[in-house]
């Protein structure tokens, strides 16, 4: 076949010509958006393309997007992901969006828009709304501070410390920063005397500018105003539209302070004299495409509505009728179809009319296989059968690019990249990928060509990175859940643990310095420049224990310390004799057959993440080293561990040797069983289970296989180092979660691991820091990134709500699914237990917690994984180690209680399947919960990315982790000294025993004072967390690099310099160079000097002398081996 430039699949005359509805059939797959695309390319007209749901909404828009060979606009209007009169709001990058394109419309600046259906019955906000409240800004503009306020509050903006997320806002002095839905990143507004004088994008993680731009737009973030005046019309509205009690409903006294989070979007009506719908904000031009049946989608929609009306009429807080909230589906159908409207869809239309129905030559694949290869043959059948000459292949990540080639090395064919869809069109025949999302594919015999799906090929769409909003950045989340609130624990290293009281301006000598306060036992107070901030970190550790804080009188804290630090250099010395011995020992070499192995491997249906892809590689080259493997592996449940040590047994198991899977419950055991018998189905491998449920005469029975040779595998729980089993030919050992097994057990772990390649691997997140200070000594491998087959977990924060419960049970039970309600208190369970039955007396609920004897805890969890009843209440026992793909949707009740790391993993327990799954986060109104918990539940609300989920947990279990390494002993020493600064000690004790020698002072530091106010002006940065933030990261510099970059960060951010700050940052330059020639300490005034040395600092005697000498008016040299110098010293440092 010749190269083509382009494929037709249209008659432009068959659309422009039209003077009433046409069908156009038998367009399979992708077909559609070639189709779209097209008409898209011969037409000035707008288009609007109705879809029966938001994910064929979202991979139509991708496949047209793809075909369209022009840079016109593409736009998907997103789905609320609500239902009616959900208690839940939507998200507010979905709200973002939304806006982002009303807005767009309203410019005409979208050629093509695609939504569900059901889009088309909400109401909007009046067009004016978003009209009036939309500001175009420009450099030079005349604009104040005030009316920038102003804008961003009525149009619903939040004004926060830093700007991080869409719809917030902050103003320091003359700069405001926001993030207005019109742009991809957030804003940053630089006034000089109310005029504009720049206005810049700015990273949001890194909060530094990425470039200068002219103009830009203030656009709504919210679908209701949020200024005084509009609350008050909203509630006045509220008081006329409902009887009753007005102080009984909780959004009438939360709608100032919380409005998202009880119901606000049920009631938006009440904020407008009327609403809009998105047909108001579409030309009447427009042309309209229906994808398949939309009006049995819209009347569906509609029975929905109905349905959810009458289950919440009843609610304390009345609700708006459907008819003020939602269009009439009727009057909708019959408005698009007064239109003109295409309707299209896969199957052939008939008709006697021939005018009124097209249908295309296109036809499906039926590629209807999960295996992989099969399709791949199936594919070279339409080469050579069909006549087909050119194949595209979607193929978005390069895995699956490297996969499917891999698939197509035995062929005589070869496989190139597709730039795009115009390059595959002008490339020779052949077969081609690309990296374009393209859903079902479809066949044109007549033009040679075949486009194959990533469903088709894979089953399942690659997860689309939404690029119009940041990937959240862990580092940006942990730095605000570290916000230091007064009373939080303190380490000093010279003092000890205190609570911190604020910072305090202060003036000394006549000169203003600002000073962290720091209250100690017995009311002793330390004011500590700002300068000295570098020996201060938060306590990391129980800070509850009132007996940790520490007297600045006596030498208790030294003891203290002294002895964490022979603890931590005890610690070092045993890693590194653990290290040499691994290093000196041999090992029993376990090489893969590569054959053998890619075979193996082929039974894993899913797709290797990065992470895992690496981790697998660590531990086979380890085990096809000459020396022992000691790996611990950390990875989230879910993340891939299993796969892990599913390859390492089958290379063990390979080379002739035994296996042993060692798990810490029955329920595990189970598990894991249950998958290896699953992936060793086709080898000849014995694989036996040892549980306390079998029968002493089965276990007898196993005990003998096993020391014979004839058990390959066997997994379970302690009952593996059992005395009476003796394994001829161990080559592997696998523990699950060492640290839940007790002291005899670890003992005898410590025993075998010597002997054999030894793996360990844990859910507990492993803190980086502690990885980093003795990653060298210690082998630790990470699995940070989930597989791409998880969703993410839809996360809500809400009171207790019978019927957001109600409505959580039902959304779950409908679809066959399971419950977990989490509620930590044993002493009224049995309370929730009962209230539960009452909203679901049909319902069986079934309790588990830590106080029940451990054999009817396991049965109940076993009935839970068995799917023999629907709702487990439990204590948060459930926290790890139980894997029920069927459960989907947790309740964690007063979740403000639990730590961010406790509700990472609680949150865990659902979404292992591949249907949405839902946490509910009930908590008290929000004015009694702390501000760190409000934090924390906000962050895990707002994490859907579960690999930074992960990381953050990796923060907030720095203390469980790092005793999952190292050990109860060395937990408690962590427990007294806090993790940062053990985490020092520990990182130094490693560092010398590795240079064969010990530093006397691993943390000496110059104390510097030079007469200078060193401060950071509040008016310059107001928000005390950030001044916080910046002194410490100022003061835990080492170079003049390290202050050159905070001091562009600080420009950028928050303006010109003032003096005292600038003063700040030279002090800071000075004092790094003296820490380098171990000066302990400078005193300067307007007269004289001093400089005071350590004890060990190398000093020339001689040039000493010689200096003193020539100098003798000016230099002095005291018997304490101080130098002392006077001069004329101005107040400045240049």
């Amino acid at each position: 076949m010749n190269k083509r430039s382009q494929i037709s699949l249209i008659n432009s005359q068959n659309w422009d010509t039209a003077s009433d509805s046409i069908k156009f059939g038998q367009l399979y797959g992708s077909s559609i958006g070639l189709a779209l695309a097209e008409n898209r390319m011969q037409t000035e007209v707008s288009s609007l393309v109705i879809c029966p749901n938001s994910e064929k909404a979202k991979i139509i828009a991708d496949e047209i997007s793809y075909f369209n060979q022009t840079d016109q606009v593409v736009e998907v209007f997103p789905d609320l992901e609500i239902l009616p009169y959900d208690l839940s709001p939507p998200r507010r990058d979905i709200i973002s969006k939304r806006s982002e394109i009303l807005h767009k419309l309203i410019k005409k600046e979208v050629n093509l828009l695609v939504l569900n259906a059901s889009s088309l019955l909400w109401k909007l906000p009046p067009r004016d709304f978003f009209d009036s409240l939309s500001q175009q800004i420009e450099v030079g503009q005349s604009l104040s501070i005030n009316k920038i306020k102003e804008i961003l509050k009525r149009s619903g903006f939040d004004r926060v410390a830093v700007v991080h997320d869409p719809g917030q806002y902050t103003v320091r002095g003359s700069i405001v920063d926001l993030y207005s839905p019109s742009e991809i990143h957030p804003i940053r507004i630089d006034l000089d005397d109310d005029h504009i004088d720049s206005i810049r994008l700015f990273d949001s993680a890194s909060q530094l500018t990425i470039k200068q731009i002219k103009s830009t737009w203030i656009i709504p973030a919210n679908q209701f105003p949020r200024d005084s005046k509009a609350i008050d019309l909203f509630k006045a509205n509220m008081r006329n539209h409902f009887e009753g009690n007005q102080m009984e409903w909780p959004l009438y006294n939360y709608i100032y302070d919380d409005p998202e989070n009880h119901g606000v979007y049920n009631y938006l009506p009440l904020f407008y004299n009327t609403m809009s719908s998105i047909l108001d904000f579409i030309d009447r031009s427009t042309r309209i495409f229906l994808i398949d049946d939309f009006s049995s989608s819209l009347l569906g929609f509609k029975h929905l509505i109905d349905q959810r009306f009458n289950d919440y009429q009843l609610d304390t807080q009345p609700i708006m009728q459907p008819n003020e909230l939602f269009f009439n589906a009727k009057k909708i159908i019959n408005e698009i179809n007064q239109k003109t409207p295409f309707t299209i869809q896969s199957e052939k239309f008939t008709s006697t009319n021939k005018q009124q129905v097209i249908n295309f030559d296109t036809q499906p694949l039926l590629l209807e296989t999960s295996d992989i290869s099969l399709i791949i043959d199936k594919i070279l059948l339409l080469i050579e059968k069909e006549s087909v000459s050119k194949v595209l292949i979607s193929a978005p990540t390069k895995k699956k690019q490297s996969l499917i080639k891999n698939y197509f090395k035995s062929t005589s064919l070869s496989i190139d990249m597709a730039k795009n869809w115009t390059d595959f069109l002008t490339q020779k025949d052949g077969i081609y990928l690309t990296e374009k999302i393209l859903g079902k594919g479809f066949l044109i015999k007549s033009q040679g060509l075949a486009v194959i799906g990533e469903i088709d090929l894979f089953g399942k769409l690659t997860k689309k990175i939404n690029k119009t909003y940041r990937k959240q950045d862990p580092e940006t989340i942990i730095e605000n859940l570290k916000d230091l609130q007064k009373g939080a624990l303190v380490v000093h290293r010279d003092y000890g643990i205190g609570k911190y009281d604020g910072l305090k301006r202060l003036l000394v000598d006549e000169i203003e310095s600002e000073f962290l306060c720091i209250n100690y036992a017995k009311g002793d107070l330390l004011q500590l420049p700002i300068t000295q901030m570098e020996k201060v970190s938060r306590y990391i550790g129980d800070s509850s224990d009132e007996s940790l804080l520490s007297n600045l009188g006596n030498n208790q804290w030294r003891k203290i310390c002294k002895k964490a630090k022979a603890k931590a250099q005890d610690m070092a010395a045993e890693l590194l004799e653990m290290y040499a011995n691994r290093k000196l020992t041999p090992g029993n070499s376990q090489p893969i057959n590569q054959q053998d192995y890619d075979v193996f491997c082929r039974g894993f249906q899913f797709i290797l993440t990065g992470d895992q892809a690496k981790v697998i590689d660590q531990v086979l080259d380890d085990m096809g080293s000459s020396r022992k493997m000691d790996r611990l592996v950390c990875g989230d449940v879910g993340f891939g561990k299993t796969e892990v040590a599913l390859r390492a047994a089958f290379s063990s198991v390979m080379n002739g040797n035994q296996v042993v899977l060692m798990v810490p419950t029955t329920l595990l055991a189970q598990q894991h069983y249950e998958t290896f018998q699953e992936r060793f189905t086709d080898w000849p491998v014995n694989i036996e289970l040892l549980s306390r449920t079998q029968t002493l005469k089965k276990r007898d029975e196993i005990f003998e296989t096993l020391r014979l040779g004839q058990t390959d595998i066997v997994i379970g729980t302690h009952a593996v180092l059992s005395e009476r089993i003796s394994y001829p030919k161990l080559g592997l050992v696998i523990v699950d979660e060492e640290h839940r097994f007790g002291v005899k057990d670890k003992e005898r772990l410590k025993k075998i691991r010597y002997d054999v390649d030894y793996l360990a691997m844990t859910a507990t997140p492993i803190p980086r820091t502690l990885n980093m200070a003795i990653g060298e000594l210690k082998d630790i491998s990470m699995i940070a990134t989930p597989p791409e087959s998880r969703l993410p977990i839809r996360t809500y924060i809400s009171r207790w709500d019978r019927n957001l419960i109600k409505e959580a049970f039902q959304r779950e039970i409908n679809r066959g699914g399971q419950i977990l309600f989490v509620h930590n208190k044993i002493a009224d369970i049995e309370n929730i237990s009962e209230e539960l039955k009452n909203i679901f007396p049909d319902l069986s609920i079934e309790i588990a917690h830590g106080q029940m004897k451990e054999k009817r805890l396991e049965q109940i969890m076993m009935r839970f994984y068995n799917n023999k009843f629907s709702v487990l209440l439990a204590t948060t026992i459930i926290e790890s180690g139980l894997d029920i793909p069927n459960a989907n949707t947790i309740i964690i009740n007063n979740a403000n209680r639990f730590g961010l790391a406790q509700l990472h993993q609680l949150r865990g327990r659902v979404g292992r399947s591949e249907r949405q799954s839902y946490a509910y986060l009930l908590t008290p109104p929000k004015n009694q919960i702390t501000e760190d918990g409000l934090k924390r539940l906000e962050a895990i609300e707002a994490i859907e990315d579960l690999g930074v989920g992960f990381i953050l947990a990796m923060h907030d279990l720095e203390i469980r982790g790092a005793g999952e390494i190292l050990g109860d002993e060395q937990s408690g020493q962590i427990q007294k000294i806090g993790f940062t600064l053990y985490k020092d000690l520990l990182s130094e004790a490693v560092n010398s025993l590795k240079d064969f020698g010990t530093s006397d002072d691993p943390f000496f530091s110059t104390d510097i004072n030079l007469n200078l106010p060193t401060l950071i002006p509040e008016d310059y940065m107001p928000d005390v967390h950030l001044r916080l933030i910046f002194y410490k990261r100022i003061a835990s510099t080492d170079n003049d690099s390290q202050i050159k970059e905070i001091k562009h960060e600080l420009i950028d951010r928050f303006g010109a310099l003032p003096e005292f700050t600038s003063n700040l940052l030279e002090v800071t330059k000075l004092k790094n160079k003296a820490n380098l020639i171990g000066i302990e300490r400078i005193k300067l005034n307007n007269q004289y000097g001093r400089i005071y040395f350590h004890s060990s600092t190398p000093i020339e005697s001689d040039l000493l002398i010689q200096l003193i000498k020539d100098n003798h008016d000016k230099f002095r040299l005291y018997p304490d081996q101080s130098l002392g110098f006077k001069g004329d010293f101005q107040v400045s440092i240049d």
